[in-house]
């Protein structure tokens, strides 16, 4: 038969302060790995939404991103020869959207604007509308002929924009735009953005060249020969889809998560060395109680296991600790992060949010950690020398 839970469990807090040390470093490791998995989960959710495959982003030859793109009028006329491009069934109209990006820095509302963030202010028509289908008005959509715009939401709360309030935009900061509503890109990077109407931003700024052009293609299109089409020497310009667009732009945003995940590495072993430790010592002061549970009939598997138990439940401890301590550290210091992209320096806002998925990650992680650092030292608990043992004073 098995060593009773209950023996396992008493066990853990008979040497309080090794334990408690040992749970401490644990918990550190589960709540950073916490912290990254919600970290990670957010953007790759943010990323994953602008995937359209039938929707291609437009930008100048030898640009990096729209932000530092120039298409002239007359190139935006020539993308009127690309048959892949759908059309509005109620109006005929090509969904092709040509659009200005700049940026502005605002302050971040979680540190009470110590630090500030550069905001993407896109210029659109009312095409974007239609050719960028995540995109949802909430509210009240910027009037054509008045100095207003748009806010998604992941801006909004992230720099504490409102209803009703009024940025100062243009070359100069000299024109007053108010806020008029806000909306929805279902998470996706656009919902970082501030949207105007596209006329009034590009003379505001005096622009007479747009940054992109998106498109949207028809179903039955290939998104590939229309990309060849552009880039040809009819029209002579770059062309991708959205998700190949945000997978270079997030190439950064990578090498920051490969980063964090080998100091999380880093940490396990640490983690796992304490373990070991711990359970060593309690090997060590328990030598005599061994011996005694195998004179009675428990044999080294038995004791192996009873170890192992031990150390995962001291491990699960630590990770339910890590876990609560990463859920009240989003809670005080905000939830809502931002990052910007590899080559655009646009900042794109997500929320971290611990989903089941998340924690019970965190917790199989612990339970591998605790089961790795119990390993040798219930190993020897195992071949302890009955005989020999007993004998020690």
């Amino acid at each position: 038969m098995a060593l009773p839970f209950l023996y396992n469990w008493r066990n853990l807090f008979v040497r309080k302060t090794p334990t408690i040390l040992t749970l401490l470093v644990i918990a550190a490791v589960v709540g950073v790995f916490t912290w990254m998995l919600g970290f990670a989960g957010a953007l790759s959710s943010s990323l994953s939404v602008a995937g359209d495959e039938h929707k291609l982003i437009v930008i100048k030859r030898g640009a990096t991103a729209e932000s530092n793109s120039a298409i002239t009028v007359d190139e935006f006329n020539k993308l009127s020869q690309l048959d892949a491009v759908a059309r509005d069934p109620a109006t005929g109209e090509s969904l092709q959207s040509p659009e200005m990006l700049v940026q502005i820095a605002l302050p971040r509302v979680r540190d009470n604007g110590k630090t500030t963030a550069n905001v993407a202010i896109r210029g659109v028509t009312p095409t974007a509308f239609k050719v960028h289908r995540n995109v949802r008005p909430l509210d009240k959509v910027f009037d054509v002929g008045a100095l207003e715009v748009i806010v998604g939401e992941a801006a909004a709360k992230q720099f504490g924009l409102e209803l009703g309030q009024t940025l100062n935009l243009g070359y100069g900061s000299d024109r007053g735009y108010t806020v008029v509503g806000l909306f929805s890109a279902d998470g996706g990077p656009m919902e970082s953005e501030i949207w105007g109407y596209l006329p009034a931003l590009m003379n505001s700024y005096n622009r007479t060249m747009y940054s992109s052009v998106n498109l949207r293609l028809r179903e039955d299109a290939d998104a590939k020969s229309a990309v060849d089409q552009i880039k040809g020497p009819a029209i002579q310009l770059e062309a991708s889809t959205e998700r190949e667009y945000w997978e270079t732009q997030s190439s950064l945003i990578n090498i920051y998560l490969a980063i964090a995940y080998v100091l999380v590495g880093i940490m396990s072993l640490a983690a796992i060395f304490s373990i070991a430790n711990t359970m060593f010592s309690m090997v060590a002061g328990r030598t005599r109680e061994i011996a005694m549970l195998r004179t009675i009939g428990y044999s080294g598997t038995q004791v192996l296991t009873s170890f192992l138990i031990e150390s995962i439940l001291l491990s699960l401890l630590g990770g339910i600790v890590g876990c609560l301590g990463c859920a009240a550290w989003l809670a005080l210091a905000g939830n809502t992060k931002d990052m910007f992209g590899a080559k655009t320096f646009t900042t794109l806002a997500f929320t971290i949010r611990l989903t089941p998925m998340i924690i019970a990650g965190s917790l199989l992680l612990v339970t591998v950690v605790g089961a790795l650092g119990a390993l040798w030292p219930a190993l020897r608990a195992a071949r302890v020398q009955v005989i020999a043992a007993l004998r020690e004073p």
